[in-house]
């Protein structure tokens, strides 16, 4: 267990060390003896010797993420060990596993569980853009992922691989899965030609292969038979029983293929792209009005304006929540309007319960959804100061979606409030090698610079990420005030009145100014604060948590502000 613990895994998480440790070593010297929870909160949690696990979920959290951390150990580090630790779900008690005979290492999905990816397909068509391809895979996806018993990994992991060529078995060890789906898509003159072929990442080898040839128009019957074929395959590896699938939403060609679109353009997540994903869905809502995604797209979209602050809350957040609740009258499980819902409640009511109320209706419904997870830790447990169950969570995003930026970038950001930077700095860089572009990654890198005094560093990422994101005001302001840090104040002035000028020809949000006086130690930061309270400022919601504003925290000003919103104070 020595090696486990010293790993680059384990070396940075002291408490899934003692954790592991402690049942580790209970099991050996009680073997047989039943491992409590209330045992583990006492030892580890309970200073003063007083553990109540009806009111406190430490134990049950740190159980999911040392979880995660063996099946991530044991998929680098400690894949050619000869002893595998395993802890099952539903208890406390460890196993001992010698590798050489056993199938079930942690790295391995276990055999009752099929796994599998669904790759991109391919497009053949005349037309150069993928939104038809990739919304045929995202389908796919969809539908295997509403099979219980079935792990399907996430669309961004899943797309992070297009284009890239990779053999199969790489992918079966990058993903984690036993299976993946591959194809490819041509629709030319009204006929649609699909190709699917399911590979074992074992050996590579072809299991299944079908070629469809149909108007496109029949397109949801092609789709509903690939996933069809794909469960049936599965049930007969794992003796599961086939199940159902929903129906589609709508079968209007036009209008499916108009919401591809949009999907297309959401997923860009820039400015012009979320006006181009919006008149897509609306222009998709006049061919089948009824269409509950293109309302949840629509809500979706006016979202990211709000949240990148590309549009001011007041104009955004009420159009997504009117889309929102246009889908939820003809859907009401639709996992995504029920988080764009609660991100409303969070963000701009700032009625904490009742955005975690619906967070979890939203996960139940939908518990695939790589939105409502992220959602759900970014706006209502990191805001609440809820540390280890929002990086609970993301550990276990991270099992069905291992190559996403935004679960990287997220638990950085996590790590980052929890004034943990040398935690969060391989977590943005992990990103960062997926998307050397990503700016959400270059920020929160430069952030880890900034928190270790290394300025200039600070300075290169921001600079960056001012560049690559059409100078969202979270790269203007943090630039700033690294400047103001590094002692370079006219440098900040100078990215003060850049923001003065920006402001002349689209909405600015107050968190640029904020955060360049507050690097300047300017009393004007409160004129900027109580504007954004004001506004309603997405960014406001971290603001109980965020290190930089630690100077402010005595003053009566930011104690008031604090409470006004509900944030805890530390």
């Amino acid at each position: 267990m020595g090696k486990l613990l010293a790993s680059a895994t384990f070396a940075q998480a002291e408490r899934m060390r003692r954790f592991l440790r402690f049942i580790v070593e209970f099991n050996l010297s009680a073997p047989g003896a039943p491992l409590k929870e209330i045992h583990i909160g006492i030892e580890l949690y309970a200073a003063g010797g007083d553990f109540d696990p009806r009111i406190s979920a430490s134990v049950r959290v740190d159980a999911t993420r040392l979880r995660a951390k063996l099946r991530e150990y044991y998929a680098s580090d400690g894949a050619s060990d000869s002893l595998i630790i395993d802890l099952p779900k539903g208890g406390y008690t460890p196993c001992f596993l010698d590798a050489k005979i056993s199938s079930s290492a942690a790295a391995a999905p276990p055999q009752d569980e099929p796994s599998i990816a669904v790759l991109p397909f391919s497009n053949l068509s005349p037309e150069p853009e993928d939104y038809f391809s990739d919304g045929l895979t995202e389908e796919i996806i969809h539908a295997l992922s509403s099979v219980q018993g079935i792990r399907v990994v996430a669309r961004t992991s899943a797309f992070a691989l297009k284009h890239k060529n990779a053999d199969v078995r790489h992918v079966g060890q990058a993903l984690n899965v036993a299976f993946v789906l591959e194809g490819s898509v041509r629709k030319s003159h009204g006929t649609l030609r699909v190709t699917a072929q399911l590979v074992s990442t074992a050996d590579g080898y072809q299991l299944w292969s079908r070629r469809y040839e149909r108007d496109v128009g029949d397109v949801f019957a092609v789709q509903d038979e690939i996933a069809r074929e794909i469960v049936k395959l599965l049930c007969v590896t794992t003796g599961m029983h086939p199940q159902s699938f929903p129906p589609p939403a709508t079968r209007n060609f036009e209008a499916y293929a108009l919401y591809l679109q949009g999907r297309y353009h959401l997923n860009r997540q820039t400015r012009d792209s979320l006006h181009h994903a919006i008149d897509c869905f609306q222009l998709a809502l006049q061919h089948s009005p009824g269409y509950a995604p293109a309302f949840s797209g629509i809500a979706v979209a006016w979202l990211y304006f709000a949240v990148f602050a590309s549009k001011a809350p007041s104009e955004a957040m009420p159009r997504a929540l009117q889309a929102a609740a246009s889908t939820l009258e003809i859907d009401p499980q639709n996992g995504d309007a029920l988080s764009v819902a609660a991100c409303a409640k969070a963000m701009f009511e700032w009625d904490w319960n009742a955005a975690e109320t619906l967070f979890r209706k939203s996960l139940r419904s939908q518990p695939g959804s790589d939105l409502s997870g992220h959602m759900f830790v970014m706006f209502s447990l990191l805001p609440m100061a809820r540390i280890e169950e929002a990086l609970a969570v993301l550990e276990e995003a991270r099992w069905n979606d291992p190559l996403s930026l935004f679960v990287s970038a997220s638990k950085g950001a996590v790590l980052l409030m929890a004034r943990r930077p040398a935690e969060a700095e391989p977590e943005y860089r992990r990103a960062l090698e997926l998307d050397p572009d990503f700016w959400r990654a270059l920020i929160g890198l430069g952030r880890c610079h900034e928190a270790n005094g290394r300025f200039d560093d600070a300075i290169a990422c921001f600079e960056r990420a001012k560049i690559v994101s059409d100078s969202v005001p979270t790269a203007i302001g943090s630039l700033g005030h690294a400047y103001a840090l590094a002692g370079r104040p006219d440098d900040a002035l100078s990215i003060l009145s850049d923001l003065d000028h920006l402001a002349d020809t689209r909405y600015v949000s107050p968190y640029g100014r904020a955060l360049i006086l507050l690097g300047l130690r300017d009393d004007r930061v409160f004129t900027w604060l109580d504007r954004s309270y004001q506004e309603r400022a997405s960014w406001l919601m971290y603001l109980g948590l965020d290190p930089r504003f630690d100077p402010l925290r005595p003053d009566p000003r930011f104690q008031a502000l604090l409470r006004a919103i509900g944030l805890p104070q530390l």
